[in-house]
């Protein structure tokens, strides 16, 4: 089944937009039209489906321009690698460190381990599109060595786990905004303490056994949380009488 033109043009223009600075403007829907041999109603259909996919933003007046897409993080459990590709972004990693340290106070706490025992530490910087989105620091417990050793960590640590029988059920979730250390900083195409956003992770899995804790410093401009709320009907507005 032959692919619908104006997807086709957005394949075509979404891919010359990963190749454009920030803030280049793209051809007049004319010079589109003209470019792909189409009307100018199903290249609007192209660049409206770019705008939804927040990879170009549309002024009345004055053009269509190129922007990076925002990631939203929502309430359900997902992987970073799944995040980029649900936004149409490729993800990648970096391996920076991998090393076997003793677990502070802190990560024994999270992986239900005692102070000092043996984690396995992983530092990656994670891509999308080749640009730097995140910097994470992850622990496991040493019982994953093995399952380490043999895999490719520069891919989703979260399939790398699945694969091996541990797929990730449940995670605690804590995000605080920082100012990005000088290092950071730099890793992410940041200016010096600007703004990070940090989301500490602890993951579970199907046996409610913690696997992996990982604290993730994102760009302050690629990311964003998005929560749904409800009011408890059992709760009047304002709270309690004590409250």
């Amino acid at each position: 089944m032959a692919t619908p033109k104006h997807v086709a043009i957005t394949n075509e223009l979404r891919e010359q937009c990963r190749q454009l600075p920030v803030g280049s403007r793209l051809p007049a829907e004319k010079e589109l039209a003209a470019r792909f041999e189409v009307s100018r109603m199903t290249v609007r259909q192209a660049l409206d489906a770019l705008a939804s996919d927040g990879r170009v933003e549309r002024v009345p007046g004055l053009g269509t321009f190129v922007r990076r897409p925002t990631v939203a993080m929502g309430p359900n459990l997902t992987s970073f690698s799944e995040d980029m590709r649900a936004r149409g972004l490729r993800p990648s990693s970096r391996l920076i460190a991998i090393e076997e340290v003793a677990a502070t106070a802190e990560i024994a706490l999270d992986l239900g381990l005692d102070a000092g025992s043996p984690v396995i530490r992983l530092e990656r910087l994670r891509f999308a599109d080749d640009e730097p989105m995140c910097l994470e620091d992850a622990y496991l417990p040493a019982r994953f060595q093995r399952i380490l050793d043999d895999a490719d960590l520069e891919q989703s640590l979260h399939e790398i786990l699945a694969t091996a029988g541990f797929v990730m059920a449940s995670a605690h979730r804590l995000v605080r905004a920082v100012p990005a250390p000088s290092r950071d900083a730099q890793l992410l195409g940041l200016a010096e303490h600007a703004p990070a956003l940090e989301i500490v992770d602890v993951f579970y899995d199907t046996n409610r056994r913690p696997a992996h804790r990982s604290r993730s410093r994102y760009r302050h401009d690629r990311y964003e949380v998005r929560s749904d709320l409800s009011r408890n009907a059992d709760r009047p507005p304002g709270g309690g009488p004590d409250e």
